[in-house]
């Protein structure tokens, strides 16, 4: 059928405009074995031809209307065009007559649009219809009249010829692009056969969509490559945030420009560096032109989202009128979330009032604050409640909150240092193990000038960090200073806290008798102030010391007591930890079946609950139980875990790990690297237990005499005892 009408066609064409008899067509269309009845055959197939072609039947035969030539008003496809394979193939895989390429400004809709109607052209022959609409423009838009009569004059039609009538029986593809909702419509194809790419930076729902987003980065750097940008395009592509209109004015900019000149400039000045002055073409300019589209209630709460620091924004922020950003592609949706792209945040920024930074960060810390109330993990309350906190259901509500929103809250306490959020993340950051985070925004809070009992809270973070961090001489200052600022402020509870922390660093330092007195200090002001959990967790740093000390006995005594009244009150942290150090002392007895409940059940709580830095040493400790019980496969794998988890956030937890690493290894290589480090940290334990262990190793009297006389000069007399042991072999 297919050559039949084809053979038809090129009959008619012969004589364009002329009627050809019936005969001579059905001798052209049938030349071997004409039908039995040549007109009625020629009539069915004159009825399909009519579907793409207009003929007219005459008294003696049938006549072709000729068409002028087919037009194509397409722009020429970008000789440079990157990537996109991907979007391509799925606007391939749409069958639909109407296909809408969606995306923010600057993502490259257009370029994306014309190499596909260019792909799509041998499949229209009658031609290629192209607009643009300039719906997101400085000047005059073209309305839909002036479309259409460009259209028609490309048909070859007249001022008097209807569009969608000259459209009857041809296949053009219509490509209407820059385009907004309302006039879309009116310029659509309404003839089978036909088709239309449309492009907007509004969504298009309505439509088979296809949604473009930012260049992946090998395509950006492609990019920039066909341009001739020469050298390391790394930081100049995450500068452009991939956006394909920034990196062609950065590629245009660098015309004869040094590369990393043109990347300083961006980095402090990322959107006016992203412009070409002679041609107004600008990242900001195309962002202007979607920002005036907007309502007066949209613009505002656009310029809102600006304050919001971090790189999304949770739905309880995100204004009334963000769906109305959805669908202007300035914003988008994830999940329940909200996100802009990086230069439209910068954008945004811009524009956001110093009303609305206050409103954002006092939204978050009466958040953080009502969240770090629920989170009952026995810390104490280092800085009084904020005004009307938020309040959550309970804990597992506080800890999903704070793990949704920990990067936008790390970069406000940047951004706008305070002590307040710092005390109010404390919990979640120490419990989670997100140790860099705590000190980026303590550091930051102490460096703009916190005095008082606000700067003593957060010298207690940064104490703390410092200690895990084998920095024991700033470790020590900061929790001095704290325990001086909260005494001089009559904070009696977050003096005990305070103290609590530096009697943790006397004990690594192997300065017992000291760590004893400031647990006993911290333990007198637990009472008074009603501080139960901080009692618990006193009284299990309190065993660790007494085990170190060589009291066996009283170390269990007081680790039990913790445990205990720990699991009274459902306080998984301090039962965690409590358990922790009940195996080390249970393992200190030999007692290893008892131990290893201890360190089973602190690694089974800790994991639950979300406990890193209890799961880290707890794991540890388990390692050397099974170590010294000949399982040695099973503590290489606690000690590899440990390590992982430890990362680069816990020196003590790493060093600690690989001590267990070269027991299991028999590694004198790996005990000479373990000791460097201890005694460069001032990890005076865990110089002891490497000394011995490689003294054990290696047989060497000289090194049990030596860790002997570093334990008893610290005065660890268990750490001794253990060491004369393994010399004498019992």
């Amino acid at each position: 059928m297919v050559d039949r009408l084809r053979a038809l066609r090129d009959a008619l064409a012969e004589r364009p405009g002329d009627p050809v008899p019936f005969d001579v067509l059905a001798a052209r269309v049938w030349p071997a074995e004409p039908p039995k009845h040549p007109r009625a055959a020629l009539r069915t197939l004159v009825s399909r031809l009519r579907a793409t072609e207009q003929v007219i039947t005459e008294p003696t035969g049938y006549r072709l209307v000729p068409r002028p030539p087919a037009p194509c008003q397409l722009p020429a496809d970008l000789p440079d065009f990157v990537g996109r394979e991907e979007e391509l193939a799925r606007l391939e895989l749409l069958d639909a007559p109407v296909r809408a390429i969606t995306g923010l400004p600057g993502v490259g809709k257009t370029a994306l649009a014309i190499r596909e109607a260019h792909r799509l052209r041998g499949r229209f022959p009658d031609g290629q219809l192209y607009v643009d609409l300039r719906g997101f423009s400085t000047g005059p838009s073209t309305t839909v009249e002036q479309a259409q009569a460009r259209f028609v004059k490309a048909l070859g039609g007249g001022p008097d010829d209807d569009y969608r009538e000259l459209l009857r029986g041809r296949r053009v593809l219509v490509v209407l692009d820059n385009a907004t909702a309302e006039v879309i419509a009116p310029l659509l194809p309404a003839t089978p056969g036909c088709a239309a790419l449309v492009t907007s930076r509004q969504d298009l729902p309505q439509f088979a969509q296809v949604k473009i987003g930012v260049l992946a980065e090998r395509e950006a750097r492609e990019l920039l490559e066909g341009m001739r940008v020469e050298g390391d395009t790394g930081e100049l592509v995450r500068l452009c945030a991939r956006l394909p209109l920034a990196l062609r004015i950065a590629g245009a900019n660098l015309a004869g420009r040094h590369l990393p000149d043109y990347v300083a400039e961006l980095r402090e000045h990322r959107l006016e560096a992203l412009e070409i002055e002679e041609d107004d073409t600008a990242v900001r300019a195309a962002f202007d032109l979607s920002y005036r589209k907007l309502s007066s209630r949209a613009r505002r709460t656009f310029d809102f989202l600006g304050a919001v620091p971090g790189p999304d924004v949770p739905p309880g922020l995100a204004g009334p009128a963000v769906d109305d950003l959805v669908a202007a592609n300035l914003v988008q949706r994830t999940g329940d979330r909200y996100q802009l792209h990086d230069l439209l945040r910068l954008y945004a920024d811009e524009r956001a009032t110093a009303a609305d930074r206050r409103a954002v960060f006092d939204w978050y810390l009466r958040h953080a604050d009502g969240a770090e109330a629920r989170l009952r993990a026995g810390f104490t309350r280092l800085l009084p409640p904020v005004p009307e906190p938020v309040e959550f259901a309970d804990r597992a509500e506080a800890m999903t909150w704070f793990e949704a929103e920990r990067q936008n809250l790390v970069a406000l306490a940047v951004e706008r240092p305070d002590a307040s959020l710092v005390a109010a993340m404390r919990p979640f950051l120490l419990l989670t193990g997100q140790y860099a985070d705590l000190r980026t925004i303590a550091q930051a809070a102490l460096d703009a000038g916190e005095t008082g009992q606000r700067a003593a809270a957060v010298r207690v973070c940064l104490a703390l960090l410092d200690w895990r961090a084998g920095e024991h001489r700033r470790a020590v200052e900061h929790s001095e200073r704290a325990i001086a600022g909260f005494r001089a402020a009559g904070a009696q509870a977050q003096e005990a806290t305070a103290l609590n922390t530096l009697a943790g660093i006397r004990h690594d330092l192997g300065e017992l008798d000291r760590a004893r007195d400031h647990l006993a200090a911290a333990i007198e002001l637990y009472g008074p102030n009603g501080m139960r959990a901080q009692l618990i967790g006193g009284l299990a740093n309190l065993g660790l010391v007494d085990l170190e000390l060589g009291g066996l006995s009283s170390a269990e005594e007081m680790l039990r007591r913790s445990v205990e009244l720990a699991r009274e009150t459902d306080d998984w942290q301090h039962l965690a930890n409590g358990l922790n150090n009940l195996g080390v002392v249970l393992a200190a007895q030999h007692r290893h079946a008892d131990s290893e409940s201890a360190f089973t059940e602190a690694v089974l709580l800790a994991q639950r609950h979300g406990l890193r830095p209890v799961e880290m040493s707890a794991r540890v400790e388990y390692a050397e139980l099974l170590l010294a019980a000949g399982r040695r496969e099973e503590a290489r794998e606690q000690a590899g875990r440990a390590l992982e988890l430890a990362g680069d956030d816990d020196l003590f937890i790493e060093v600690d790990a690989c001590l267990v690493l070269a027991e299991v290894n028999r590694s004198v290589a790996e005990y000479d690297e373990v000791l460097r480090r201890a005694v460069d940290a001032g990890f005076r334990i865990i110089e002891v237990r490497a000394l011995a262990g490689k003294a054990a190793l290696t047989q060497d009297d000289a090194l049990y005499a030596k860790a002997v006389e570093r334990a008893e000069s610290a005065g660890l007399r268990y750490r001794a005892d253990v060491v004369r042991r393994l010399r004498s072999g019992t």
